[in-house]
């Protein structure tokens, strides 16, 4: 029997960090350090975002939103946030399409503090 030391889903995730880690910026390395206290922000705020309607209707769903998606934005955050820390890298290193005055110094769309902000 032969064991496999080297899958394929641990070369998905060894490609990843070494683009993460190796690119010039370091959105992903700050998008998975942080990504915990800005998911925590960031959750219940996207589910307001997209449910704003809702939630002027009804103001009685905030304490739902509160309690249910924080603790999913503390968790998840560290993922969420270096993926999309990690796409703000490739787009600021080799596509030239965003500035990292954009990514670090705001909180729009394409802000590395937004992490469950997938669209920009």
């Amino acid at each position: 029997m032969s064991k496999r030391k080297f899958g394929p889903r641990a070369a998905v995730v060894l490609l990843a960090l070494l683009l993460g880690l190796g690119t010039q910026g370091c959105a992903a390395l700050t998008g998975l350090v942080t990504g915990a206290f800005t998911g925590a922000v960031d959750a219940p705020a996207q589910v307001y975002r997209y449910h704003r309607s809702y939630f002027d209707r009804n103001p009685i769903y905030w304490p739902f939103n509160v309690f249910l998606f924080v603790p999913v934005g503390i968790v998840a955050g560290p993922f969420v946030g270096f993926g999309k820390g990690l796409a703000l890298d490739i787009q600021w290193a080799f596509l030239d399409q965003v500035s990292y005055g954009r990514v670090f110094g705001s909180y729009r769309e394409s802000s590395v503090w937004r992490p469950y902000t997938i669209h920009w």
